[in-house]
């Protein structure tokens, strides 16, 4: 009996224990249990306006989500959620109905009524003539969160192979003439949250590998984006993928700009498209008419919905008529790729008035509000000023350049002056054949000096990327006029890798004001200021001089021979070359997954300025023991290319430890886990 008591009364004590050490913890509740009656997105049936959604472990509202505390159920279909968030609402009455109608019990008897979400957003009721906000140049944000239901209870398979990535936001750059893209994690509830710049009203691709979901934000904005993952499983009814891409998903969105992004994503964009493969074999008016064919067909289907939907609001008309419109520009104005192998490679001189006459420039919003609009100008203005070829660098053009730069000798002033009176002499002379071979011998004196030769290649590209010639004419909007020059600014930049001379600076300066648009350009010229001075000394280390061979076969061996015994990765790029620098950002990556000092990473640089050359090898880092940098002069380069079949850039090419090729198509750096998997096996 002892032991029993002694027994029970330790066991009070424990209890005892527990209860005063948990009096002092936070209450842990048991999970709230949502009436199924509740359960989805909830539309108000005035106004359309997605309002509520409510799912297991959340509430949506006004952009947020909230956690419940409690959910009281009152009988009747009458039910009181608590919620945790003392910044949203802190409790809501709510009332179903028989037929699936949800009401909003408030205070004061103005109650708002809603309905489910069902397959397909419901058109709005009311007209919205508001305007997009009037186009301010600054940069701001936008916020896109969301929230991807069924990403764990979706089909597994399904699910594991499309919806495990992150979510994509994919926007157009006006100053980096290219697509940018922002990427956010999602939460083990399928959440996320993603902030990103802006420049005035912009499009937007949402997650489009996946779901391809098209959107408009400005700036400020806060969208919330919706969707079930289960809508994007195939099914037998969908016939194709362009069925399953048609068919109606439960996509919606919460947030000031929500309205237009619902009505895009419920518009049924028109299957006609134009086939690009044509305008090789057209001539210019009849790829002309044939592009006006393609936009009048798809202007009729954007006309006919907007007809028979009359409660649209203006946002959504304004986009999608631009859209259209610029996708037209930008079809016309690829043309010029088509006409390049021509013995004369202009286009017609109708067919650039038909591009003049009906694409105006003027117009702020067009700027950024479609991608297409960017792309039409790049490729317009680029064919105008003859795709970049501003002529040859004059030798005095030099002469200048060296005198503003205070680098001028009197011996290279002297041979310049000598070249102008000998030039003046050509004209009126009898003696033409004298006169050139003193022209040759003195060029020939001055392009052997390395300043001279470091000079016209920095004119030459000037020339080349820094062509105003069309500006003033054409860009009479100061707005588009900055934006243009800060483009061509950037993309110097990007190519070359170097920073600006003095006088490209002067004139970026004189002629770009907006103040996002200077700071920009300005961080790009001190970050390459700071690179050109550094000490490259340590390239020397990865650069391995050839013997002057005129043998391809020769060539080839010569280089591969150091590296017996081991695997070598070639790289055929170039410093001009937009996707062998992209791939060039993942080169490091690759070569710490590989993790082999037994594979040797060659880089074979075509055509590239020596000083952009080191730079970008400086800039991406692309150094290490078993790493190897050519750049050989052209026709050794060529010969090289021709041996292996280089046609295209980046190429790339394995090496097994025996020194023969096993793959010219072994991966790139950016496709990392296809690539490690073949350098690994050659191993």
């Amino acid at each position: 009996m002892k032991f029993l008591l002694k027994f029970t009364f330790a066991i009070f004590i424990a209890i005892l224990a527990i209860f005063f050490i948990s009096s002092f913890l936070p209450f842990r509740r048991d999970s709230v249990i949502l009436p199924k009656a509740l359960m989805g997105n909830w539309i108000n049936a005035v106004n359309n306006n997605f309002e509520y959604g409510f799912f297991e472990d959340f509430a949506i509202y006004q952009n947020r989500f909230i956690n419940y505390e409690r959910v009281i159920d009152n009988g009747g279909g009458v039910y009181k959620i608590f919620f945790e968030d003392q910044a949203g609402p802190k409790e809501l009455k709510l009332q179903v109905n028989s037929r699936g109608e949800m009401t909003v019990l408030e205070k004061g008897g103005s109650n708002s009524r809603f309905v489910l979400m069902k397959s397909k957003y419901p058109e709005y009721k009311i007209q919205d003539t508001s305007s997009f906000q009037r186009p301010d140049f600054k940069v701001d944000s936008v916020t896109v969160i969301g929230y991807y239901r069924n990403l764990d209870a979706g089909l597994k398979g399904f699910v594991d192979r499309f919806f495990r990535a992150p979510f994509e936001v994919s926007l157009y750059d006006f100053i980096k003439g290219e697509d940018v893209k922002y990427y956010a994690d999602f939460d083990k509830l399928g959440r996320f949250k993603i902030t990103f710049p802006v420049m005035n009203a912009q499009e937007l691709y949402l997650d489009w590998k996946r779901a391809r979901i098209k959107a408009v934000a400005e700036p400020g904005d806060t969208l919330l984006l919706i969707l079930d993952v289960n809508d994007y499983v195939p099914q037998k009814t969908d016939g194709s993928y362009q069925g399953n891409l048609q068919r109606s998903k439960q996509v919606l969105f919460m947030g000031r700009n929500a309205r237009i992004n619902n009505e895009l994503n419920a518009y049924p964009e028109s299957t006609v498209s134009l086939d690009r493969s044509l305008g090789a074999n057209l001539g210019d008016m009849d790829y002309l008419e044939k592009c006006k064919e393609i936009f009048n067909k798809r202007n009729a289907h954007l006309g006919s919905y907007i007809q028979s939907h009359r409660t649209l609001s203006s946002k959504f008309v304004t986009y999608k008529q631009k859209e259209e419109k610029y996708d037209f520009a930008f079809n016309l104005m690829q043309h010029r790729f088509d006409i390049s192998g021509r013995q004369n490679p202009k286009l017609e001189e109708q067919y650039l008035k038909f591009v003049n006459d009906n694409f105006s420039l003027g117009n702020d919003l067009d700027y950024m509000l479609t991608r297409y609009f960017g792309l039409f100008l790049n490729d317009y203005l680029k064919y105008l000023s003859g795709n970049g070829a501003s002529g040859s660098v004059l030798f005095k053009d030099i002469g200048q350049r060296l005198k503003d730069d205070h680098k001028l000798t009197p011996d290279i002033a002297s041979q310049i002056s000598e070249i102008d009176v000998l030039l003046r002499k050509l004209d009126s002379s009898p003696h033409k054949e004298t006169i050139y071979a003193q022209l040759d011998k003195r060029s020939a004196d001055l392009n052997s000096l390395e300043l001279i030769r470091k000079t016209a290649e920095v004119l030459q590209s000037e020339k080349s990327f820094l062509d105003f010639s069309t500006v003033d004419v054409l860009l009479i909007n100061p707005n588009l006029k900055e934006l243009w020059i800060t483009n061509r600014y950037h993309y110097w930049f990007e190519v070359l890798r170097r920073p600006l001379s003095r006088q490209a600076d002067m004139f970026f300066m004189e002629n770009v004001h907006n103040p996002f648009l200077v700071h920009n350009i300005q961080q790009l010229q001190a970050h390459y200021q700071v690179l050109g001075n550094q000490n490259k000394s340590f390239i020397a280390d990865h650069v391995k001089p050839l013997q002057d061979s005129k043998n391809a076969k020769q060539l080839l061996k010569d280089l591969l021979k150091p590296y017996q015994g081991k695997v070598v990765y070639m790289d055929f790029w170039g410093t001009w070359c937009s996707p062998c620098r992209k791939d060039l950002k993942f080169a490091n990556s690759l070569k710490s997954k590989v993790n082999s000092k037994d594979v040797v990473y060659l880089y074979l640089a075509n055509r590239s300025p020596e000083e952009t050359w080191k730079n970008i090898i400086s800039e991406y880092n692309l150094i290490g023991d078993n790493v190897v940098h050519h750049r050989l002069p052209n026709e050794q380069q060529a010969m090289l290319e021709r041996e292996l079949g280089v046609t295209s850039f980046p190429t790339y090419i394995l090496v097994d430890r025996s020194g023969t090729i096993i793959s010219n198509k072994p991966g790139s750096p950016s496709n990392l886990d296809v690539t490690v998997s073949n350098i690994k096996k050659a191993l």
